[in-house]
């Protein structure tokens, strides 16, 4: 993500290539919400309560992005960055959900569960939850270090050396102890 914080902060990218990045974008969606229903979640009200969840979680993320971001170039930024995000998320859920289908059987049985698939159920929902989690830190990540990148006056990695992107509002910690956020 780096490379493209560097272009976005530079004004590298054109708007014909923020455009084959939302495109590549929706596509990514298009495949994660497939293959979230290869998964099999059922139509009930832990369906339903996911979708609350991952909507207050958009809202979430879309206002911590922006404010990272200062508010210049929000689309186009938020766009270009969701790709390499959305990539690093499809690829960790692949892992997952491979992972879990050939291991689901000694996983959720009735020696572990009550009631093996529900279990397994709950645990698809809860992953899908720390998915989108995960997808909303990278993109609050890089939206930060474009900030940083695009404030620094010769656009050079110095500004990054302190970048802490886990402190709130993408602070520069350089002058600052390990933890002082917190006292």
């Amino acid at each position: 993500m780096q490379p493209l914080a560097r272009e976005l902060a530079s004004g590298k990218v054109s708007d014909r290539e923020g455009m084959h990045y939302f495109l590549a974008s929706t596509l990514l969606v298009l495949v994660q919400v497939q293959y979230a229903l290869w998964w099999g979640p059922r139509s009930g009200w832990l369906f339903h309560f996911e979708y609350v969840v991952l909507a207050i979680l958009a809202w979430a993320g879309c206002y911590y992005c922006w404010k990272a971001n200062n508010g210049r170039e929000f689309v186009l930024r938020a766009i270009c960055l969701s790709v390499p995000a959305g990539v690093r998320v499809f690829l960790l859920s692949l892992v997952v959900g491979l992972t879990l289908s050939f291991n689901a059987a000694h996983i959720f049985d009735y020696l572990t569960f009550r009631d093996p698939n529900r279990a397994y159920q709950l645990f698809s929902y809860a992953a899908f939850v720390g998915f989108s989690i995960y997808y909303w830190v990278l993109l609050y990540r890089g939206m930060a270090a474009v900030r940083i990148l695009q404030e620094s006056s010769d656009g050079s990695e110095q500004m990054l050396k302190g970048f802490d992107p886990q402190v709130h509002g993408g602070e520069v910690m350089a002058d600052k102890p390990r933890g002082a956020e917190f006292r």
